[in-house]
This record gives C-alpha cells, sequence and structure tokens, in this order.
C-alpha cells in the first residue's frame, strides 16, 4: 500500500467524507477548523468499521468529536457555519476557541539540561538514567493524529518545532559524556520513525559512541498507524538494518510502541511488521492511556494484552489521560479507572502482568495508582513514585489522597509528595 495522508480540508475531498453520516461531517466540518487532523489510507481502510460510526474507537481516537469543545462554544461555531460566514470572518471566534484549548504544559527548569550555563534546546531530562530527545525534524508530525494529543501545538507551527527540537546530531553528546549515570536515550517527538533510516541514523550515531549509554529506546505510533514503514515501504529495510546496526553497537533497543486498541493489532501487515521487527533482536514494549469511550472497559484492554502477548510484545504502562487540556472528555474517573484496570488485568493471560497501570505522567513524577486503603474508616487512594528526580527524594514513597470517586486527576503531581503519608 502506498502512503496517502489526508489533512483537515484534503478529507473533504475524499469518498470516505461523503461516508459520513450528515451529523458527522458537521462536527466535522466544525471541529477541523479548531484542531489539527491527519489520517492515512490504512486506517482509514483497514481500522475503521464504518458501519459503526460515530460510536467506532478507532474513529473516535482519530476525529475529533464535539465533546471536545465546551458546549457553548461548539453551538456558537455551529452558528457561524450555518448563516455561512466566511472564514476570513470566522477565524477571529476560531482563534479565540483554539485559545482556550491551548494545553497546559508544566514544565520543572530543573528538567532542561545545560551546557556551560545554557540550555541544550531539544533534550529533557525528568528521570536521572534517562535523557529525552527531540530532534527538530522528529517533532514535526506523525503518521496519523490521535485526537487526544496534546502534542498538537507544534505540529504545523515551526516557531514551537525550533523551540522544541535541535539539529546539530551532536548537541547532546558533551552533556552526556558528563553525565555517564545516564544509560538510556529516548528518542521520541511527535514520532521518529517518519523520518527515513539515514535521517534516524544522523542523530542516532553519535549516541551510540558513549560507552556509557546502554539503552536506545524510540517512542512510535508508527507500528499502529503505519506499518508497512517496516514491511514494503521502500525505506523499510533499511529502517530494519538500522535496529540491527544499534544493537551490533552493544546496545539494547526498545521499540516502544503505542497502542490503544486491540484492532490496531488485528491486520495482517502489522502482525508481519512485528515479525520482521523482533527478528532485529528490537524488543517491542507497549503502552498507552485510557480513553473514554475507545478503549474503558476491561474486555478492551484485557483483548488488547491478551493480543500483545501472543505476538511476543511486552505490555509495558497503561498511562492516565494527562490534564493538558481545558476539556476532558477523554478522561474517566480514577476510582472507575483503577476499577477498569484491575478487572482487565485480572482475565488477561498472567504474562500480560508486565503492565503498570494505571499510571500518572509529568515532569517530575512517574505515579502507580496503587490501588485503595481504608484508614479509621476514611478512603483513600494509594499512590506510588515509580520514578522521580534525584532531588526530589519522592522515588518509592508512598502518598495518601482522600477518595473521590469522580475525581479524574490528582492534582499537582509536582508538589503532592512533599509531604508523605505512610
Amino acid at each position: 500500500m502506498k502512503f496517502k495522508s489526508y489533512s483537515n480540508s484534503t478529507f473533504k475531498n475524499t469518498d470516505y467524507y461523503h461516508r459520513l453520516p450528515k451529523k458527522e461531517q458537521e462536527v466535522f466540518d466544525i471541529l477541523s477548523t479548531v484542531f489539527h487532523f491527519k489520517v492515512n489510507n490504512h486506517v482509514l481502510d483497514n481500522l475503521i468499521d464504518w458501519k459503526n460510526i460515530p460510536n467506532d474507537p478507532i474513529y473516535k481516537l482519530v476525529f475529533p468529536r464535539k465533546e471536545m469543545l465546551p458546549l457553548v462554544d461548539y453551538e456558537k461555531l455551529k452558528r457561524l457555519f450555518k448563516i455561512g460566514l466566511d472564514t476570513k470572518t470566522r477565524i477571529q471566534f476560531v482563534q479565540q476557541v483554539k485559545n482556550k484549548m491551548y494545553p497546559e504544559v508544566k514544565h520543572s527548569s530543573t528538567s532542561f539540561p545545560k551546557e556551560n550555563g545554557t540550555i541544550i534546546q531539544g533534550a529533557y531530562r525528568n528521570f536521572p538514567t534517562v535523557l529525552n530527545l527531540f530532534p527538530n525534524p522528529m517533532v514535526k508530525t506523525c503518521h496519523a493524529y490521535c485526537s487526544y494529543c496534546f502534542r498538537w501545538v507544534a505540529f504545523d507551527n515551526n516557531e514551537a518545532q525550533k523551540k522544541t527540537g535541535y539539529t546539530d546530531p551532536n548537541a547532546p553528546i558533551a552533556y552526556l559524556k558528563k553525565h555517564p549515570e545516564i544509560t538510556d536515550v529516548l528518542f521520541t517527538g511527535a514520532d521518529p520513525l517518519v523520518l527515513n533510516a539515514e535521517g534516524i541514523k544522523r542523530f542516532i550515531d553519535p549516541v551510540l559512541e558513549l560507552e556509557s549509554v546502554k539503552v536506545i529506546r524510540l517512542n512510535t505510533k508508527s507500528l499502529a498507524w503505519w506499518p508497512y514503514r517496516f514491511t514494503t515501504d521502500k525505506n523499510a529495510d533499511d529502517i530494519l538494518n538500522l535496529f540491527r546496526h544499534i544493537i551490533s553497537k552493544g546496545k539494547h533497543l526498545s521499540f516502544c510502541s503505542h497502542f490503544t486498541h486491540a484492532r490496531e493489532l488485528e491486520n495482517d501487515v502489522v502482525k508481519e511488521a512485528i515479525k520482521r521487527i523482533k527478528s532485529t533482536g528490537a524488543v517491542i514494549r507497549c503502552q498507552g492511556p485510557m480513553i473514554a469511550g475507545i478503549n474503558d472497559r476491561p474486555e478492551d484492554l484485557t483483548a488488547m494484552w491478551n493480543a500483545q502477548v501472543s505476538l511476543g510484545l511486552v505490555p509495558y504502562y497503561l498511562f492516565v489521560e494527562a490534564n493538558h487540556n481545558s476539556e476532558s472528555c477523554f478522561r474517566i474517573p480514577l476510582s472507575k479507572t483503577l476499577e477498569i484496570f484491575q478487572e482487565a488485568q485480572k482475565n488477561a493471560t498472567g504474562i500480560a502482568r508486565t503492565v503498570r497501570g494505571p499510571v500518572f505522567m509529568n515532569d517530575l513524577n512517574r505515579v502507580l495508582l496503587d490501588g485503595t486503603v481504608n484508614i479509621n474508616n476514611e478512603k483513600y487512594f494509594v499512590l506510588k513514585s515509580l520514578q522521580s528526580p534525584p532531588e526530589t527524594g519522592n522515588e518509592a514513597k508512598i502518598k495518601l489522597i482522600p477518595y473521590d470517586k469522580d475525581t479524574k486527576d490528582i492534582k499537582n503531581l509536582f508538589s503532592i509528595f512533599d509531604e508523605i503519608t505512610t
């Protein structure tokens, strides 16, 4: 299959658009003026059940839905469309709506590595042994966009890309040499695998020469969104040879694949892609968030984890959808999230117990929602810090927060472990 990509505007010229119910066409017309949209022919042809629109989980995973906007804003946009205002007339209100939806991503100043007092652009260090790297070409795009993803702020935004990425492959090397305790280097973005093999190799090669670096990680959604990247694309053999090259340097290659639903693992091409990746010696680990209306039933998670195990993959993390956006239509109350996770894990193969979850992520802590406990007739959520910067002293610490069956977040992870309850 040849890769065909569709944007907000070009999708409306396809047969797929005209297969949508009229109400869904209206939703798409309105929300595509606010949110970035990208899909490809593999997702459209092989992953979406067109007989189940708008309830199909993969459809919800890619296409914007009106719950993503405050109802008052959606209704006003709808009125502007109905009275036939042109794009130039609508743009002011659309921009106001976009500004409301701009994700609030908190950063810790201590997580920005510095060399000679200057911040190393495109590098981020939230945990002692891991350095996250964002080479500029890797922050630009993905093979398709997930509707809940907060990183849309960098798509088609050259200024944001310049501020978050780096272009000189040697930019982080001096810092890595001075910090031999960093054993894992994680290449992420948007998606590193949108680059060709030579483009990726250019940034990885300098890191491979460092003896202190033992693990190369690639975070990617490509295996789900475009598995042909590893099978029939003209660069497929080159990317697999790059994986072999990394391993030949004595490094462990962790191919961290983002999966959200079992259907992404059911087609023949993804199964072939998995075989080819595994043949290089790379280990495929799987992670993704629990998303309301997409994979928030125990049977959804059980099916996904069992499929991953049957294909030789390692279930790794199940995340809680972050509170980066003002809307919360993707998020689920913690109490329900925990119940779903525990029931799904109970019903899955025992080998799937490798998955950790539900897990929150921010720049200072990776926190596990480990269960609930009753103390003096009061119920609490039990939180455990899985990883944190060394200066916080939080790693492995336990924190109890009052149980609330309706809450969807655990407030500020920056300070929640400042006072430890044991």
